[in-house]
């Protein structure tokens, strides 16, 4: 019994985007570079820590602000003007909540690949896509271009009932060590 409170609770936390939700979102996406920024801000989190340093988190509103500024630049207005094509182009990620971090090596590092980092929400850890991240190629003494492993930045998406309206440690995590954290007020975000 009390699971089925705890997921009915959980479920309405998180409640879906209407059409007001989706118009401000829109309208956002058209303004000014200073207003977008603003916006965004609040999404990014950097950490002083000499490995993880940044985390991000991509609601559902602000996925369809970054959709609809894609559009923007790319010149293409009528996306932002009318309901149907934000609606079609959020279904695929409707209720999910994308988080990222950027892990930083250290330019001594001799990494082939990458280590098994892990993103960790609430000291869980959750399947996460880890994408290398290579320096501009160069050459070394015998003229041979080379690039060298400088970092992997870490993605994971997640249902936002999972996470709800709450303040929640995030984490990067290596063999079960805490890399890097911060905590997120999901409360505080659209």
């Amino acid at each position: 019994m009390r699971l089925l409170v705890a997921a009915a609770l959980g479920s309405l936390l998180i409640s879906p985007m209407g059409g007001a939700d989706i118009e401000r979102g829109l309208s956002l996406a058209r303004a000014r570079d200073a207003e977008r920024q603003q916006f965004h801000r609040r999404y990014v989190i950097d950490v002083p820590g000499p490995v993880v340093t940044q985390f991000e988190v991509i609601t559902e509103f602000r996925r369809l602000v970054i959709i609809a500024e894609d559009h923007v630049l790319r010149g293409d207005w009528m996306f932002t003007r009318g309901l149907r094509a934000a609606e079609d182009a959020l279904k695929p990620t409707r209720g999910l909540i994308t988080i990222k971090a950027q892990v930083r090596f250290n330019p001594l590092n001799t990494f082939i690949e990458s280590p098994p980092y892990a993103i960790a929400i609430a000291n869980e850890t959750v399947e996460t896509d880890r994408i290398p991240q290579y320096s501009l190629p160069f050459k070394n003494r015998d003229g041979r271009t080379l690039t060298s492993l400088i970092g992997v930045a870490l993605e994971t998406t997640v249902p936002a009932g999972r996470i709800g309206q709450n303040a929640r440690p995030i984490a990067v995590m290596l063999d079960g060590k805490d890399a890097g954290h911060t905590i997120v007020d999901f409360a505080r975000l659209e």
